[in-house]
């Protein structure tokens, strides 16, 4: 997958780089039923965030980035799938540990949920 991003910034060895996010989600007939059509009108229609500086970059320019099929799978799962499981896998050990009180099943859940949040937004940048 290939995007086009502006340079909108230099300093010391990073760029920053600025991408449009409408694109999706504005030209789907479907965007006046669909949450994320629907939340994409409340906030910015762009994501800002820095790469090492590559030579020859001047602010203004455009730069394509590409990321593999693969590391966009990975990180789609990271961000999805993952809590998804963490909370089922936390609520399965608070069946084990009690299973006449839900108290457990619910904080080993949410807590297995909250745990896969913070490690992926740990490891996955």
């Amino acid at each position: 997958m290939k995007e086009q991003f502006e340079v909108i910034a230099l300093e010391n060895e990073t760029m920053t780089l600025k991408v449009n996010r409408s694109g999706g989600c504005h030209s789907c007939s479907a965007s006046g039923g669909c949450g994320t059509g629907i939340l994409a009108n409340y906030f910015d229609h762009y994501s800002v965030f820095n790469k090492p500086i590559q030579s020859g970059v001047a602010v203004g320019d455009f730069v394509t980035l590409e990321i593999s099929s693969a590391e966009l799978f990975s990180r789609a799962f990271m961000l999805y799938i993952f809590p998804i499981l963490a909370l089922f896998i936390g609520s399965y050990i608070g069946l084990g540990l009690d299973s006449e009180n839900e108290l457990w099943q619910i904080s080993l859940g949410i807590t297995g949920f909250i745990s896969a949040l913070l490690l992926t937004k740990y490891f996955v940048k």
